[in-house]
């Protein structure tokens, strides 16, 4: 069951609202309609209770921990399924292709002492996926596409899309650099730690295995070379949304990268800020594995 959340008045909001930090002033702008209009739509609940936490904490002075409140409200309002009248629903634009990786580096991180750690997500919906990566130095990536009739993926598209998301991850941290990737899915780790015992034959059921047009091989049988070939590769698991702040980096991303196929915004700009938000809290934590 849904927990109501009461809507805001909209004096009460414009109040709140004007003593945000000038880079959170205009996103929690856009939630206008969620903090006051939408008392019937469950995603909007959530949000809204993570908004008026995200008010509360300005108030109190922690601008840090707003800025990851309203990065989730973002989350849901954007992710979420909306009833069809519920007015903070996202656009929904004609579909794009969005297959080329956005990727970058938010400044001022070194990571932890000793080995980089890294998280890998995936995020599937209505036939669209996305993946996305977060790194402990700053680094992050994301890809988003649409499965279409001839998609070489197979029935299991979760799983391929989750070994595709380290894929993306491999082909940005070089190869010398000891790594302890972070993954939320058991079934891809069972294939990673197969293919690290050498087993670089199994692949997920209906998997095609024939040379991409491009003359390429395909996406996971580089991945098994990448995967072998990396002696300082460390694999381990992490339960997802468990508050993991790399997990929950890498599970937004994914999201964002699977929303940019079909909706127009800032995803760039919304990604650095999501990555520079949860690595301050990843920071404070002291950068633990898992």
């Amino acid at each position: 069951m849904t927990m109501h959340v009461p809507t805001m008045s909209l004096r009460e909001f414009d109040d709140a609202q004007h003593l945000m930090p000038p880079g959170l002033a205009g996103r929690t702008q856009r939630m206008r309609a969620c903090a006051t209009r939408a008392a019937w739509c469950g995603c909007c609940g959530v949000a809204r209770r993570l908004l008026r936490l995200g008010f509360a904490a300005v108030r109190h002075g922690d601008g840090e921990t707003a800025e990851v409140l309203v990065t989730e409200a973002e989350h849901y309002l954007g992710d979420g399924r909306h009833p069809a009248n519920c007015p903070q629903a996202p656009p929904r634009p004609a579909v794009r292709d969005s297959r080329a990786p956005a990727q970058g580096q938010v400044p001022g991180w070194t990571g932890s002492p000793g080995a980089l750690v890294a998280a890998t997500d995936a995020s599937w919906k209505h036939g669209t996926c996305g993946i996305g990566y977060a790194a402990g130095d700053g680094r992050w990536g994301m890809r988003g596409w649409t499965f279409g009739p001839q998609d070489p993926t197979g029935p299991r598209r979760v799983l391929v899309s989750e070994l595709r998301a380290v894929g993306l991850l491999l082909d940005r941290v070089e190869d010398g650099r000891d790594l302890v990737l972070l993954v939320d899915s058991l079934s891809a780790l069972r294939y990673l730690r197969a293919w690290r015992r050498g087993d670089t034959g199994l692949m997920p059921d209906g998997y095609d295995l024939r040379p991409r047009r491009s003359g390429a091989a395909p996406s996971l049988v580089r991945l098994t070379r990448q995967v072998v070939g990396r002696p300082g590769l460390r694999l381990e698991y992490v339960k997802g949304h468990s508050g993991h702040p790399l997990n929950e980096t890498a599970d937004s991303l994914a999201s964002i990268a699977r929303r940019r196929v079909t909706e127009t915004f800032d995803s760039t700009a919304r990604a650095e800020g999501l990555v520079e938000a949860f690595l301050h809290a990843w920071h404070r934590t002291g950068g633990i594995a898992a």
